[in-house]
């Protein structure tokens, strides 16, 4: 099947899952915004899916490098050979982890928006393109 077939079906398939969702919310709770919202993410998911199935753009590598810039290293620690220093070294080791963890979901969730935003600027060029690479072929 074409590549750009499958952008077409499986953005079709995430985007039509998000708006099914937005829709049985918005009726659940009688919010037309939320539908809207809904409606609005499922074109954002609905053109990066298809961005990154089309692979002939730099929305994936983006999204990599973004989501990369959480994952740090942190210093190293120097403690004491006694019960209060090893406490110290289980504690700061246990809060560096759990910054760590925090850092590289806030840069996943931030890669991700980017990538539903430049996405949507982005699917034109990339569907022009996999039309044309398929003339080529």
């Amino acid at each position: 099947m074409l590549t750009t077939t499958k952008s077409y079906i499986w953005g079709g398939i995430s985007g039509g899952i998000l708006l099914s969702v937005g829709a049985a919310l918005a009726i659940y709770q009688k919010d037309v915004k939320l539908f809207i919202a809904f409606a609005i993410l499922g074109v954002l998911v609905y053109t990066l899916v298809s961005c990154l199935i089309l692979d002939n753009n730099f929305v994936g590598e983006m999204i990599v490098t973004v989501f990369g810039w959480g994952f740090v290293k942190f210093p190293g620690l120097i403690f004491t050979l006694d019960l209060d220093g090893i406490l110290w070294l289980l504690t700061v080791k246990l809060l560096f982890w759990i910054l760590g963890l925090l850092l590289a979901c806030a840069f996943g969730l931030l890669a991700i928006a980017l990538g539903l935003v430049m996405s949507l600027f982005v699917y034109p060029y990339a569907i022009v393109m996999g039309y044309r690479e398929k003339e080529i072929a």
